[in-house]
């Protein structure tokens, strides 16, 4: 029975609040409250395991003492200064010099954001107008992946790949310049049941940009780990091809860390698996563990040098905030001093080799992937033919395992791939215990 104090709330948001990706007019699910370490708790005092990390962004988990401490601290000395008109905040130049120590291929130029589809904004226009400073305005083209997903605003909106049109087709044609070619998701991929999608995906970019010309392609964006495309490693050989590719014909390479950065794949940075060196790197989401809104963009020398001595075209109100940048440095000083990517990494693996062993024999599970605490798993109806879950059923599988005390996420290009992302600060008890609920509800699952 629903306490009327949360029957009201729910009715108060149902009269007043539009919610994304919801149906309209729907009434929500759940009201939260309070939250500490890895769970979080609704009105009706139900505990959840946060298995997703919200939106893949909580990565330090609920109510971190130190951040919060230095988000009062912050705000005792200033709420709020613009980063524009040749003025910044202490907060601001100290996170810069901390982020420079840690991000990888001596990216150490910063501009600051409020999350991630703002800084896939930026990131755009920074490589095209690095180009027209260049004097090469005709290389505006921005190639990415289909499976990928780089947000939902402007831009960041034309990038993502994801979603079949459902994020695309009710604002009307994407404009000109953004081409986008086949990942390397093997279990599904576009160019049928071959062996090696990897080198395709690659392949198939070098003749989009012969075809196109190197001459009008500006950049290439991609994540390390595809992140709501449903976690999907890349394959041996990959980043090194399209790497050189971008290199062998001068185009920017744009590296979408927003989900991936700051400890989720037992890195600091996803990119340090493959030894990446990007020209142009996003953040956000982990970089406050999601406590305060905020992103960044960093970026090499050589992008840096075509705006010296030139004005840059671009802002944001909140640019730089003072208290945000404070919760970045308490939250990067967290991860530093606690260890955090280590702990995701042997978390991961622990995870990775109980999905391997106890989840993929099960009727239920075609395929196992991801890195450190960056896993999925991807559900089917017929292991033999791939078939994957229904929506309905994908609905069915999360009402469960919330009713058992976990939250999570089914997402991926076909919605079938469970989301197996808690924070990184997880230990290996409270892993079993999630792991074992989860087995519990996909062993019941009977996939007709």
């Amino acid at each position: 029975m629903t306490s009327q104090r949360t029957q009201e709330l729910i009715q108060s948001d149902k009269e007043h609040q539009v919610h994304p990706w919801w149906i309209t007019g729907q009434a929500i699910t759940r009201v939260f409250e309070k939250g500490h370490g890895i769970y979080l708790v609704d009105t009706e005092g139900q505990e959840y395991m946060d298995f997703a990390s919200q939106l893949i962004c909580s990565n330090l988990g609920h109510r971190c003492q130190e951040i919060n401490e230095a988000i009062t601290a912050a705000l005792d000395k200033i709420d709020y200064v613009t980063n524009f008109y040749g003025q910044t905040n202490v907060y601001a130049v100290e996170l810069s010099r901390k982020l420079a120590q840690i991000t990888p291929g001596g990216l150490k130029r910063f501009y600051y954001t409020c999350g991630g589809s703002e800084s896939t904004d930026t990131a755009l226009k920074l490589a095209r107008a690095y180009w027209y400073f260049k004097g090469q305005a005709a290389k505006y083209k921005i190639i990415s992946l289909y499976d990928s997903y780089h947000g939902l605003s402007g831009f960041s909106m034309n990038v993502t790949g994801l979603g079949g049109g459902r994020m695309h087709s009710p604002f009307g044609p994407a404009p000109a310049g953004y081409l986008r070619v086949p990942s390397y998701y093997e279990y599904r991929s576009m160019f049928g049941d071959v062996p090696d999608s990897g080198l395709l995906s690659a392949q198939f970019m070098e003749k989009v940009i012969q075809k196109e010309g190197a001459a009008s392609i500006a950049a290439f964006i991609a994540e390390p780990i595809l992140g709501s495309g449903g976690h999907i490693v890349p394959p041996d050989g990959w980043w090194s091809m399209v790497t050189e590719i971008c290199r062998r014909n001068n185009i920017l390479l744009i590296v979408d860390e927003v989900m991936t950065g700051f400890c989720r794949t037992g890195k600091m940075f996803a990119s340090e698996h493959w030894d990446l060196k990007p020209d142009i790197m996003t953040m956000a989401k982990g970089i406050t563990a999601a406590v305060l809104p905020f992103g960044g963009v960093a970026f090499s020398d050589e992008v840096y040098s075509a705006f010296e001595g030139k004005p840059f075209p671009h802002g944001f109100t909140y640019t730089a905030h003072p208290v945000c940048c404070a919760a970045s440095i308490a939250t990067i000083d967290y991860y530093l001093k606690n260890q955090v990517a280590e702990n995701a990494a042997k978390i991961g693996l622990h995870i990775t080799k109980r999905l391997e062993k106890e989840f993929l024999p099960l009727p239920c599970v075609g395929l196992i992937d991801g890195r450190g605490l960056f896993q999925a798993v991807e559900l089917v109806t017929d292991k033999e033919k791939k078939t994957p879950i229904s929506i309905e059923q994908n609905g069915i599988l999360i009402q469960k395992l919330a009713e058992k005390g976990i939250w999570t996420r089914i997402q991926g290009p076909a919605l079938n791939r469970l989301e197996i992302c808690p924070p990184c600060i997880i230990t290996v008890e409270e892993a079993d215990k999630a792991l074992d609920i989860i087995k519990s509800v996909l062993t019941e699952f009977k996939p007709s």
